[in-house]
Protein backbone atom coordinates (compact mmCIF):
# COMPACT_ATOMS: atom_id res chain seq x y z
CA UNK A 1 0.00 0.00 0.00
CA UNK A 2 2.92 2.54 1.10
CA UNK A 3 6.12 2.74 -0.33
CA UNK A 4 8.62 4.63 1.92
CA UNK A 5 11.23 6.72 0.60
CA UNK A 6 14.18 7.19 2.50
CA UNK A 7 17.26 9.42 1.32
CA UNK A 8 20.07 9.41 3.68
CA UNK A 9 23.30 11.90 2.86
CA UNK A 10 25.66 11.48 5.86
CA UNK A 11 23.27 11.17 8.98
CA UNK A 12 25.11 8.23 10.87
CA UNK A 13 23.98 9.64 14.19
CA UNK A 14 20.44 9.68 13.08
CA UNK A 15 19.59 6.90 10.75
CA UNK A 16 19.02 3.66 12.93
CA UNK A 17 16.21 5.53 14.67
CA UNK A 18 14.89 7.21 11.66
CA UNK A 19 14.79 3.24 10.15
CA UNK A 20 13.60 1.60 13.26
CA UNK A 21 10.88 4.33 13.65
CA UNK A 22 9.72 3.03 9.91
CA UNK A 23 9.84 -0.64 10.79
CA UNK A 24 8.17 -0.31 14.05
CA UNK A 25 4.97 1.49 12.40
CA UNK A 26 1.57 -0.02 13.49
CA UNK A 27 0.67 -0.12 10.02
CA UNK A 28 2.90 -2.39 8.44
CA UNK A 29 1.32 -2.97 4.61
CA UNK A 30 4.66 -0.94 3.25
CA UNK A 31 7.71 -1.30 1.65
CA UNK A 32 10.88 0.48 2.37
CA UNK A 33 12.99 2.16 -0.32
CA UNK A 34 16.48 2.96 1.14
CA UNK A 35 18.65 5.38 -0.66
CA UNK A 36 22.68 6.72 -0.18
CA UNK A 37 23.71 9.88 -1.85
CA UNK A 38 27.39 8.50 -1.41
CA UNK A 39 27.62 9.37 2.13
CA UNK A 40 31.25 10.30 3.43
CA UNK A 41 30.61 9.01 7.03
CA UNK A 42 29.73 5.56 8.38
CA UNK A 43 26.02 5.48 6.89
CA UNK A 44 26.70 2.72 4.78
CA UNK A 45 27.26 0.26 7.65
CA UNK A 46 24.25 1.29 9.10
CA UNK A 47 22.18 0.59 6.10
CA UNK A 48 23.95 -2.52 5.70
CA UNK A 49 22.08 -3.52 8.94
CA UNK A 50 18.76 -3.60 7.52
CA UNK A 51 19.41 -4.79 3.93
CA UNK A 52 17.97 -8.64 4.70
CA UNK A 53 15.03 -7.33 6.78
CA UNK A 54 11.94 -8.33 4.30
CA UNK A 55 10.29 -4.88 4.10
CA UNK A 56 13.23 -3.83 2.75
CA UNK A 57 12.98 -3.30 -1.16
CA UNK A 58 15.51 -1.78 -2.15
CA UNK A 59 18.43 -0.59 -1.32
CA UNK A 60 20.51 2.03 -3.91
CA UNK A 61 23.97 3.48 -2.97
CA UNK A 62 25.52 6.27 -5.47
CA UNK A 63 28.87 5.94 -6.06
CA UNK A 64 28.73 10.27 -6.41
CA UNK A 65 27.25 12.60 -5.02
CA UNK A 66 24.12 13.75 -7.32
CA UNK A 67 24.19 17.26 -5.92
CA UNK A 68 20.42 17.53 -5.21
CA UNK A 69 17.60 15.43 -2.94
CA UNK A 70 15.21 15.90 -5.14
CA UNK A 71 16.76 13.80 -7.83
CA UNK A 72 17.04 11.12 -5.05
CA UNK A 73 12.71 12.05 -4.18
CA UNK A 74 12.32 11.06 -8.14
CA UNK A 75 14.47 8.31 -7.92
CA UNK A 76 12.88 6.61 -5.04
CA UNK A 77 9.03 7.31 -6.36
CA UNK A 78 10.49 5.61 -9.60
CA UNK A 79 11.23 2.79 -7.50
CA UNK A 80 8.14 2.65 -5.76
CA UNK A 81 5.38 -0.24 -6.05
CA UNK A 82 2.89 1.43 -3.63
CA UNK A 83 -0.37 3.53 -4.26
CA UNK A 84 1.18 6.14 -1.56
CA UNK A 85 3.79 7.56 -1.13
CA UNK A 86 6.02 8.59 2.04
CA UNK A 87 9.37 10.12 1.64
CA UNK A 88 10.71 9.98 4.88
CA UNK A 89 13.66 12.17 5.66
CA UNK A 90 16.82 10.29 7.30
CA UNK A 91 17.25 12.35 10.05
CA UNK A 92 13.80 12.97 11.00
CA UNK A 93 11.72 10.37 13.11
CA UNK A 94 8.22 9.41 13.50
CA UNK A 95 5.59 7.84 16.13
CA UNK A 96 4.29 4.35 16.16
CA UNK A 97 1.18 5.08 14.90
CA UNK A 98 2.16 7.73 11.86
CA UNK A 99 1.00 5.73 9.15
CA UNK A 100 -1.83 4.18 10.52
CA UNK A 101 -3.82 7.47 11.43
CA UNK A 102 -2.28 9.22 7.82
CA UNK A 103 -3.97 6.60 6.03
CA UNK A 104 -7.13 6.51 8.27
CA UNK A 105 -7.76 9.82 6.50
CA UNK A 106 -7.20 8.50 2.62
CA UNK A 107 -9.98 5.85 4.14
CA UNK A 108 -12.17 7.63 5.14
CA UNK A 109 -11.89 10.49 2.21
CA UNK A 110 -11.22 9.20 -0.93
CA UNK A 111 -11.23 12.58 -2.91
CA UNK A 112 -7.69 13.10 -0.73
CA UNK A 113 -4.99 13.03 -2.50
CA UNK A 114 -2.31 14.22 0.41
CA UNK A 115 -2.14 14.43 3.81
CA UNK A 116 0.06 15.16 6.26
CA UNK A 117 0.81 15.37 10.04
CA UNK A 118 1.67 18.39 12.78
CA UNK A 119 5.53 18.66 13.26
CA UNK A 120 7.15 18.77 16.59
CA UNK A 121 10.59 20.18 16.60
CA UNK A 122 13.43 18.39 18.11
CA UNK A 123 17.43 18.91 18.61
CA UNK A 124 20.07 16.76 17.69
CA UNK A 125 19.43 14.78 20.95
CA UNK A 126 15.30 14.46 20.71
CA UNK A 127 14.95 16.97 22.82
CA UNK A 128 11.58 18.91 21.87
CA UNK A 129 11.60 22.42 21.12
CA UNK A 130 8.64 23.71 19.84
CA UNK A 131 5.00 22.20 18.32
CA UNK A 132 5.10 23.60 14.72
CA UNK A 133 1.43 25.31 15.45
CA UNK A 134 3.44 28.40 15.71
CA UNK A 135 4.81 28.28 12.29
CA UNK A 136 1.36 29.41 10.67
CA UNK A 137 0.06 31.66 14.03
CA UNK A 138 0.18 34.64 11.34
CA UNK A 139 -2.54 33.31 9.55
CA UNK A 140 -5.56 34.24 11.68
CA UNK A 141 -7.47 31.59 11.79
CA UNK A 142 -4.18 29.26 12.95
CA UNK A 143 -6.30 26.36 10.84
CA UNK A 144 -3.81 24.03 11.82
CA UNK A 145 -4.80 24.09 15.64
CA UNK A 146 -7.42 21.06 14.39
CA UNK A 147 -7.78 18.76 11.93
CA UNK A 148 -8.96 19.91 8.46
CA UNK A 149 -9.25 18.97 4.80
CA UNK A 150 -9.38 22.21 2.50
CA UNK A 151 -9.16 21.94 -1.45
CA UNK A 152 -6.03 21.90 -3.10
CA UNK A 153 -5.88 25.01 -5.07
CA UNK A 154 -7.46 27.05 -1.98
CA UNK A 155 -4.79 26.07 0.32
CA UNK A 156 -2.31 27.08 -2.23
CA UNK A 157 -3.94 30.83 -2.32
CA UNK A 158 -4.61 31.41 1.07
CA UNK A 159 -1.58 29.71 2.84
CA UNK A 160 0.87 27.68 0.67
CA UNK A 161 1.51 30.50 -1.98
CA UNK A 162 2.38 32.72 1.55
CA UNK A 163 4.68 30.65 2.59
CA UNK A 164 5.85 26.45 2.93
CA UNK A 165 3.35 25.56 5.06
CA UNK A 166 4.49 21.99 4.85
CA UNK A 167 7.61 22.54 6.27
CA UNK A 168 8.75 18.99 6.46
CA UNK A 169 8.71 16.57 3.75
CA UNK A 170 8.64 13.58 6.46
CA UNK A 171 5.54 14.73 7.80
CA UNK A 172 3.46 13.78 4.14
CA UNK A 173 2.38 10.79 2.65
CA UNK A 174 0.76 11.53 -0.93
CA UNK A 175 -0.91 9.13 -3.91
CA UNK A 176 1.53 7.90 -6.00
CA UNK A 177 -0.59 9.04 -9.29
CA UNK A 178 0.02 13.24 -8.16
CA UNK A 179 3.78 12.88 -9.86
CA UNK A 180 2.70 10.75 -12.68
CA UNK A 181 3.05 13.91 -14.45
CA UNK A 182 6.91 14.24 -15.44
CA UNK A 183 6.94 18.06 -15.32
CA UNK A 184 6.95 17.65 -11.57
CA UNK A 185 10.79 16.84 -12.03
CA UNK A 186 11.83 19.99 -13.74
CA UNK A 187 15.24 20.77 -14.52
CA UNK A 188 14.49 24.17 -11.85
CA UNK A 189 13.08 21.96 -9.50
CA UNK A 190 16.14 19.20 -9.48
CA UNK A 191 18.80 22.38 -9.02
CA UNK A 192 17.07 23.59 -5.72
CA UNK A 193 18.70 23.45 -2.49
CA UNK A 194 16.24 25.28 -0.63
CA UNK A 195 12.54 25.90 -2.45
CA UNK A 196 12.15 22.68 -3.70
CA UNK A 197 9.59 20.62 -1.56
CA UNK A 198 8.05 23.88 -1.35
CA UNK A 199 7.25 24.09 -4.91
CA UNK A 200 6.92 20.14 -4.73
CA UNK A 201 3.92 20.49 -2.51
CA UNK A 202 2.49 23.45 -4.55
CA UNK A 203 2.53 21.34 -7.92
CA UNK A 204 0.78 18.18 -5.63
CA UNK A 205 -2.20 20.15 -4.06
CA UNK A 206 -3.28 22.00 -7.12
CA UNK A 207 -4.23 18.49 -8.37
CA UNK A 208 -6.15 17.33 -5.37
CA UNK A 209 -7.88 17.72 -1.97
CA UNK A 210 -5.58 17.66 1.04
CA UNK A 211 -6.38 16.97 4.63
CA UNK A 212 -4.41 17.62 8.10
CA UNK A 213 -4.09 15.95 11.50
CA UNK A 214 -3.45 18.31 14.35
CA UNK A 215 -1.49 15.82 16.51
CA UNK A 216 2.32 16.18 16.62
CA UNK A 217 3.13 13.01 14.84
CA UNK A 218 5.93 13.58 13.26
CA UNK A 219 9.57 14.67 14.53
CA UNK A 220 11.44 17.06 12.97
CA UNK A 221 15.31 17.39 13.20
CA UNK A 222 17.17 20.63 13.94
CA UNK A 223 21.30 20.26 13.85
CA UNK A 224 23.99 22.17 11.89
CA UNK A 225 23.96 20.14 8.89
CA UNK A 226 20.61 20.92 7.85
CA UNK A 227 20.27 22.32 4.20
CA UNK A 228 17.29 24.90 4.77
CA UNK A 229 19.73 26.78 6.85
CA UNK A 230 20.95 29.66 4.83
CA UNK A 231 22.44 32.25 7.30
CA UNK A 232 25.17 33.63 4.86
CA UNK A 233 25.16 36.26 1.70
CA UNK A 234 25.67 33.44 -0.97
CA UNK A 235 22.93 31.11 0.44
CA UNK A 236 20.38 33.79 0.71
CA UNK A 237 20.76 35.04 -2.51
CA UNK A 238 20.54 31.04 -3.74
CA UNK A 239 17.41 31.24 -1.70
CA UNK A 240 15.52 34.61 -2.93
CA UNK A 241 16.63 33.01 -6.90
CA UNK A 242 14.94 29.27 -6.28
CA UNK A 243 11.90 31.86 -4.33
CA UNK A 244 11.45 33.81 -8.04
CA UNK A 245 11.60 30.55 -10.02
CA UNK A 246 8.66 28.98 -7.53
CA UNK A 247 6.80 32.65 -7.71
CA UNK A 248 6.84 32.71 -11.61
CA UNK A 249 5.52 28.99 -11.37
CA UNK A 250 2.73 30.62 -9.36
CA UNK A 251 2.05 33.19 -11.59
CA UNK A 252 1.72 30.76 -14.32
CA UNK A 253 -0.97 29.07 -13.02
CA UNK A 254 -2.81 32.44 -11.87
CA UNK A 255 -1.88 33.00 -8.58
CA UNK A 256 -0.71 36.67 -7.65
CA UNK A 257 0.27 37.38 -4.31
CA UNK A 258 2.08 41.31 -4.82
CA UNK A 259 2.73 41.80 -1.49
CA UNK A 260 5.50 38.61 -2.00
CA UNK A 261 7.08 39.85 -5.10
CA UNK A 262 7.14 42.89 -3.76
CA UNK A 263 8.93 41.54 -0.47
CA UNK A 264 11.20 39.10 -2.77
CA UNK A 265 12.10 42.40 -4.77
CA UNK A 266 13.11 44.21 -1.91
CA UNK A 267 15.19 41.37 0.19
CA UNK A 268 17.50 41.15 -3.27
CA UNK A 269 17.82 45.15 -3.49
CA UNK A 270 18.92 44.74 -0.13
CA UNK A 271 21.69 42.40 -0.65
CA UNK A 272 23.00 44.26 -3.98
CA UNK A 273 24.65 47.80 -4.42
CA UNK A 274 22.61 50.11 -6.94
CA UNK A 275 24.98 49.36 -9.69
CA UNK A 276 24.92 45.28 -8.99
CA UNK A 277 21.00 44.99 -9.41
CA UNK A 278 20.58 47.53 -12.94
CA UNK A 279 23.20 45.15 -13.96
CA UNK A 280 20.90 43.02 -17.05
CA UNK A 281 22.27 39.36 -15.52
CA UNK A 282 20.78 40.54 -12.08
CA UNK A 283 16.99 40.87 -14.06
CA UNK A 284 16.62 36.96 -13.16
CA UNK A 285 15.20 37.80 -9.56
CA UNK A 286 12.32 39.25 -11.98
CA UNK A 287 9.25 37.48 -12.34
CA UNK A 288 8.04 36.22 -15.57
CA UNK A 289 4.89 37.94 -15.39
CA UNK A 290 6.44 41.33 -14.13
CA UNK A 291 6.89 44.19 -16.28
CA UNK A 292 10.41 46.08 -16.34
CA UNK A 293 8.42 49.19 -16.15
CA UNK A 294 7.34 47.77 -13.01
CA UNK A 295 10.47 46.07 -11.67
CA UNK A 296 12.70 49.56 -12.31
CA UNK A 297 9.62 51.23 -10.60
CA UNK A 298 10.57 49.03 -7.18
CA UNK A 299 14.26 49.41 -7.95
CA UNK A 300 14.05 53.75 -7.47
CA UNK A 301 11.68 53.39 -5.19
CA UNK A 302 14.08 51.18 -2.82
CA UNK A 303 16.70 53.09 -3.34
CA UNK A 304 15.56 56.40 -2.81
CA UNK A 305 13.83 55.43 0.61
CA UNK A 306 17.42 54.39 1.66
Amino acid sequence: MVSIILPNYNHQHFLAQRIDSILNQTHQNFELILLDDASTDESMSIINNYTKHPKVTQVVCNATNSGSPFKQWQKGIALAKGTYIWIAESDDYCDKQFLEKILDCFEKDNQLGLVYAQSTDVDENGKALANRVNFTKEFAPNIWKNDFVCEGKLFVKNYLQIKNVIPNASAVVFKKKLVANKNVFSNSLLQMKMCGDWLFWIQLTTQTKIGFIAQPLNFFRHHSGVTRNHSNTKRKKMRLLEEATLRSYLQEKEFFNNAKELSLYKKWFKLHKLSDVLKKTYYRIKLKKTSYGYFLRQIITYYLQK
